[in-house]
């Protein structure tokens, strides 16, 4: 008898165990790592058997879009992205991917709406201020996305594209000594930014500095920015 319920109970553990390994958790987490390895092809499949297990998972979908995503096929890219925030609206990251996708399409009011709602969801997350802001640059609202940057920025000192961004829109308005600033403040996080070389370049050369304009061109041409050459050879002595 008491060997019988040795052998029901290591029954039981290897079919918990055997069930356990075949969870649509297990798939997916299986999936990060071949993702992690570059590995797309097992990595879907591996997705696939997620979804399989599990139809309403979610973070798969979101996870089948990115690697849709990597290999630039973008009509699937949002149909895994929306098909993820459709089954869960508050998976934060699945939000931001799909703003993404339509912004890789240049789909700006429509990149809107996810990001809204990303911030709703993380409102101490920088990454949902960066990409609003940018969706808000490119819809002609430069005081909103210069206070999404700003947002972005406190949240996270060292984002140098938020930095960029809003010198960038400071540049426009003829700020030069603000967007100067933003500009150098990214180079202090990353001396390799070369299109910020470029940016202060045609700072200093809108405020007749030339010879700080052309150290900085030339900077931007070593770290081979397109356009700095020429900025040197046209606007240049």
């Amino acid at each position: 008898m008491q060997q019988l319920k040795k052998n029901f109970l290591f029954i039981l553990c290897a079919f918990l165990a055997w069930q356990c390994s075949n969870s649509a958790d297990a798939w997916l987490e299986q999936a990060k790592e071949r993702l992690k390895k570059g590995e797309l092809i097992s990595a879907r499949e591996s997705i696939e058997k997620a979804i399989e297990k599990n139809p309403g998972y979610a973070e798969a979908y979101n996870l089948r879009g990115v690697i849709h995503f990597q290999e630039k096929k973008l009509v699937e890219a949002e149909q895994d992205y929306a098909k993820a925030v459709e089954l869960k609206p508050s998976l934060y990251p699945a939000q931001l991917n799909l703003a993404a996708v339509r912004m890789e399409n240049l789909q700006w009011q429509k990149a809107l709406a996810p990001l809204e709602k990303a911030v709703q969801l993380q409102p101490d997350s920088s990454a949902g201020y960066l990409q609003r802001g940018i969706v808000l640059a490119a819809l002609q609202k430069p005081n909103q996305a210069k206070s999404d940057f700003s947002t972005c920025i406190r949240l996270n000192p060292n984002e140098i594209n938020a930095l960029y961004n809003r010198g960038n829109l400071y540049f426009q308005e003829a700020k030069l000594d603000s967007a100067t600033l933003d500009f150098e403040k990214s180079i202090a996080i990353d001396p390799n930014f070369g299109k910020a070389y470029y940016a202060i370049g045609l700072c200093y050369y809108k405020k007749n500095e030339t010879e700080k304009a052309c150290l900085a061109f030339n900077q931007a041409n070593k770290l081979h920015y397109p356009g700095a050459k020429d900025a040197l050879k046209n606007l240049c002595p």
